[in-house]
């Protein structure tokens, strides 16, 4: 095997697509070496899109290119109207593709993007200690993997983009709050204005929801699942950098499915 190639993974989620460039090295470890992520709402083609940043690229002959995402309908499109020569996507559209145990109801209804997480928490951290990822997107997810790399599912409720476009859309005067740019800081309570006081409703509130289903997945993993150790924390997603510093210990891991699919990207079955 090569001691190293370069993989194109492309995440694409409910808002936003993410493109990046890894090198994958033969001990599994995915290196980043040029990720964006573009709102697709904003792009008229995400093929032309996909094309015009890889022309900014110095990168060599592409060896892998990996598809996935939460967003089936746009996925299909790109794969349809792919613009690399290189080479042809590999797709990963099936649980069975990613090298992890699911136990759960329904394996095959679980989102691919929360099992790209775990399973990339699963390589970046010691694969001894069960793990929990939150997700801070336009959902946030809250998900476990035991440290016999089994996915034992988890929770999910609405992200920070999608409560404050909620309170927007079905209340007569409440303003459009952005989301995106927020300090790690928490707001100030008690809110003196509306502004603020949604803003403290926003983020304390999602703070609070996520504490408690990571406290409350760290008791199912030890006394459910007999984990002798606490699971390790890693956050990831638009809103992950303002949450990670409020779990002791926790890890930020930008674009964490990026990552799952770089490692799936030497063998995608």
């Amino acid at each position: 095997m090569n001691p190293q190639l370069d993989v194109l993974a492309i995440d694409i989620g409910n808002t936003r697509a993410k493109f990046g460039v890894f090198r994958v090295h033969q001990n599994h470890a995915a290196v980043p070496v040029n990720i964006v992520a573009r709102v697709l709402d904003q792009m008229p083609s995400i093929a032309d899109e996909l094309r015009a940043w890889w022309q900014t690229l110095d990168q060599p002959a592409l060896i892998q290119a990996i598809v996935a995402g939460s967003d089936p309908e746009t996925r299909d499109q790109l794969i349809d109207a792919w613009p690399l020569a290189e080479c042809r996507p590999a797709a990963i559209t099936s649980y069975q593709q990613i090298p992890i145990a699911v136990d759960v109801d329904v394996p095959a209804k679980v989102g691919i993007d929360r099992l790209l997480n775990v399973f990339a928490a699963g390589r970046l951290l010691p694969a001894t200690r069960a793990v929990i990822v939150v997700d801070s997107g336009t959902a946030t997810t809250v998900d476990l993997m035991t440290a016999d790399q089994t996915f034992r599912g988890g929770s999910i409720l609405p992200g920070l983009r999608l409560s404050a476009y909620a309170m927007h859309d079905y209340t007569a005067r409440l303003p459009l709050l952005n989301v995106d740019n927020e300090p790690a800081e928490l707001p100030d309570v008690p809110g003196r204005n509306t502004e603020d006081a949604m803003r403290a409703g926003l983020f304390i509130g999602q703070l609070g929801a996520v504490r408690e289903l990571v406290n409350r997945l760290t008791v199912a993993a030890m006394h459910r699942f007999g984990e002798a150790e606490p699971p390790a924390i890693v956050v990831t997603g638009g809103g992950g950098r303002q949450l990670v510093h409020h779990f002791s210990g926790a890890t930020f891991i930008d674009s964490l499915a990026l990552h799952g699919l770089a490692c799936l990207g030497q063998s995608p079955s």
